[in-house]
């Protein structure tokens, strides 16, 4: 339960950041990745490093996932449905249009059972938050397992959620089904060349960096044409899904995104390592401060190897949702460890230092 409470203290700062995206791709000369240079050892927390085997994956894509994709649909048009104020955010904006056209492709009947579809997740699970309600997060993980299975007779889904989208899933594959697939696998093609090509640079700094181990199996991605309002979402279970059309995660911003959502597998230990040095000097570290470090740290990354590339956090204004006051402590103290200077834990301590609150009297 910790652990979880945990992570759904940092999701909160993801979903809060990814409100405003770009409208147009990241272009430009990728650079060699050797231009790389990750942060110095540190001789306190260097037995927890590891360095990476970078002959295995360092993600998972999956990308013909039939009923997540299906259910995320439903999910944004019962949202669009209820006009809920996230429905005008740049990647679900597009919904309601995707599924005029697709109507093209229906008689009327077919159209009126995907109505009553629609209908029944708005009135639902389009009510609820996919990160945060139960039971959407197992509900999420359920259908992603699910693959493209032709039924999900058997799943641990809701009978009646069952109900909904295996009346849905002839007209889904259908009218939407292909495109939605094809983008998918566009959006991965893209960004598994990225991977190969500034993957193993990237992980060994952040890897460094933290001093944590990245997981040998690599990080599962769940690719789906829509996901929710933000492009991209993680909740429990380590569990990451993001939207192929999203104009917003494309190109570089899209590497930079797994790996800044590969980096809150690491929450449980980024806190107590942040809790720690807070005692040692009677504060309590900020809300958002270890967020923050992966705002920075993956941006910085990326930065390092592909010339002209502006981090998430800047490019998309994250610094002046909340997170600003931080920004230059990072640029400070963890700027020059990340280059070499000194130790992840003293960085740490001096980042409270900086930023932390004074306790309230008891």
């Amino acid at each position: 339960m910790k652990q979880r409470i945990l992570r759904l203290v940092n999701v909160v700062f993801f979903v809060m950041a990814f409100s405003i995206y770009a409208h147009s791709r990241p272009g430009g000369h990728l650079a060699d990745s050797s231009a790389l240079q990750p942060a110095s050892a540190d001789p306190v927390s260097t037995a927890h490093a590891k360095t990476p085997d970078t002959r295995g994956s360092i993600f998972v894509f999956h990308n013909n996932e039939f009923w997540l994709n299906l259910h995320h649909f439903l999910y944004v048009l019962g949202r669009a449905e209820n006009k809920e104020r996230d429905t005008s955010r740049e990647a679900v904006a597009g919904a309601p249009g995707d599924q005029q056209r697709g109507f093209e492709k229906l008689s009327a009947k077919e159209q009126a059972i995907w109505r009553e579809a629609v209908a029944s997740y708005a009135a639902g699970p389009s009510k609820k938050d996919l990160v945060f309600d139960d039971p959407l997060p197992a509900l999420t993980n359920a259908l992603a397992r699910a693959g493209d299975s032709k039924s999900l007779t058997g799943s641990k889904v809701d009978p009646a959620i069952v109900a909904t989208l295996q009346q849905a899933a002839p007209i889904y594959r259908k009218a939407w089904w292909k495109r939605h697939r094809s983008a998918n696998r566009s959006w991965q093609k893209v960004i598994q060349a990225l991977v190969d090509r500034h993957g193993a640079a990237v992980l060994a700094f952040i890897t460094n960096a933290y001093k944590l181990q990245w997981p040998a199996a690599g990080f599962p991605v769940h690719v789906s044409a829509y996901s929710n309002w933000a492009g991209a979402y993680s909740t429990s279970g380590d569990l990451l899904v993001i939207s192929s059309q999203s104009p917003g995660l494309q190109g570089t911003y899209g590497l930079e995104t797994v790996f800044h959502e590969g980096m809150h597998q690491w929450d449980g230990q980024v806190f107590e390592a942040l809790r720690e040095q807070a005692v040692k000097v009677n504060k309590v570290f900020p809300r958002g401060l270890d967020h923050a470090l992966i705002f920075f740290t993956a941006g910085e990354a990326v930065r390092r190897v592909v010339p002209g590339h502006v981090p998430y956090a800047e490019k998309f204004g994250v610094w002046q949702r909340g997170l600003g006051p931080m920004k230059v402590a990072l640029e400070e103290i963890w700027k020059p460890y990340l280059d070499g200077q000194g130790t992840r834990d003293v960085a740490l301590a001096e980042l409270i230092k900086r930023t932390g609150i004074d306790p309230t009297p008891k």
